[in-house]
């Protein structure tokens, strides 16, 4: 179910004709009715696919809790008895994907006061639809009794299954509840995350570098510390002569890709770049420096190298947007990864889409760029963006 769990980041907003909210809609009422009804006949399908007049005028998590609504509504009160009408409904393989989310959101709102049988379900229903969120409650309500579960789930033979592990644990998942505990101490989930260090599938070891992004922005030291940690152990060999260092170093690349935007220097020298870097910046300039929204901020500039030995460079631009306040807020983009030959030149040519997005509302007035090396500011210029 990789491809499902990728597009739950394409954006769900109005304008977006692919947003999420449409696939809530007449169609998948039909698919989901039918399938309950062949296993729980009292289900009424027609009141179910009268749904859609209502889902119209929702955004995407709301259809969501509508469905699971009537969900609870038509299913049995006895909570067990509706779990196992929902999980018989999935089992014949044609509910997928979008279909159960439904499913998920009934369990984990329903499901706390249930936690074996609710967390039996979400690891059935996570290999064909994330439960990534609906554990969440779980680990509020019963930490000690869902962490156990995890991380026997982290050893599972599904990767699916091993990936929830990860993921549902994250501290601070996009689109899903925070886990403040595991905010303030990620020590009880960084045991899962050892259990899946090695793991032979990169979809399970990136959602353990995002995992690990997520523990940098409050414990960047203790993120440092272990990857260091783990690159050591990879690098040992196992009986069989495979080493696990190629695994290590993918993982630490994606884990520590907020602390190298920051500069940190810890993460930084993990990586093997030094924040003392010989160079000379130059010839950095705006092609235009008035912009509208949809324009594109082109700019360019070169490094020189003063050094006789060769140099490893992270560079990256940060815009800094304006706020309605008319203050600005610092945005770091990544730009490129180099080593840089003694005496050696690059020169970069960039051009950055003002467009439109749901996560941001630009204001016009006076912006800056600025061009970071190795966690270093080295140069900086002002535009302005006109919304008219």
């Amino acid at each position: 179910m990789k491809d499902a769990k990728k597009n739950l980041s394409v954006d769900s907003g109005e304008d977006n004709p692919a947003a999420l909210k449409h696939l809530f809609g007449a169609e998948l009422l039909g698919r989901v009715g039918v399938a309950i009804a062949k296993v729980h006949p009292a289900f009424d399908q027609k009141k179910f696919s009268a749904l859609r007049g209502e889902l119209e005028s929702l955004e995407m998590k709301a259809r969501v809790r509508l469905i699971r609504d009537e969900l609870r509504r038509q299913l049995p009160e006895s909570y067990p008895e509706a779990l196992d009408i929902l999980l018989k409904a999935a089992r014949p393989g044609k509910l997928k994907s979008f279909d159960l989310w439904p499913f998920t959101d009934f369990i984990q709102t329903h499901g706390l006061s249930h936690v074996p049988q609710s967390l039996n379900a979400l690891r059935e229903l996570t290999r064909h639809f994330t439960g990534e969120f609906a554990v969440r409650p779980f680990l509020i309500q019963a930490e000690n009794e869902t962490l156990t579960y995890l991380e026997a789930c982290a050893l599972d033979p599904d990767v699916d299954v091993r990936r929830w592990a990860s993921e549902g644990s994250r501290p601070r998942l996009p689109w899903g509840e925070k886990l403040h505990e595991f905010v303030r101490d990620p020590a009880p989930t960084v045991r899962i995350l050892e259990l899946l260090k090695f793991d032979p599938e990169l979809y399970v070891r990136k959602s353990v570098s995002n995992h690990l992004n997520d523990i940098a922005k409050d414990h960047p030291e203790l993120v440092v510390r272990l990857l260091a940690r783990w690159r050591k152990e990879g690098l040992r060999k196992e009986k069989d002569g495979e080493s696990h260092a190629a695994k290590i170093d993918w993982i630490v690349h994606r884990a520590l890709r907020s602390l190298i935007k920051a500069g940190h220097p810890g993460a930084l020298k993990l990586m093997g770049v030094s924040t003392q870097t010989q160079l000379d910046f130059c010839a950095f300039r705006i092609h235009q420096e008035i912009l509208k929204l949809g324009e594109r901020l082109e700019f360019e500039f070169k490094v020189r190298s003063t050094c006789a030995k060769p140099q490893k460079l992270v560079v990256d631009y940060i815009v800094h947007y304006v706020k309605a306040n008319q203050s600005t807020s610092p945005k770091v983009f990544k730009l490129r990864t180099v080593t840089l030959p003694a005496r050696g030149e690059l020169a970069i040519v960039k051009s950055h889409h003002l467009k439109k997005i749901t996560t941001r509302v630009h204001h016009p007035g006076m912006h800056f760029l600025e061009i970071q090396i190795n966690g270093r500011v080295v140069g900086r210029l002002k535009w302005e963006l006109r919304l008219k």
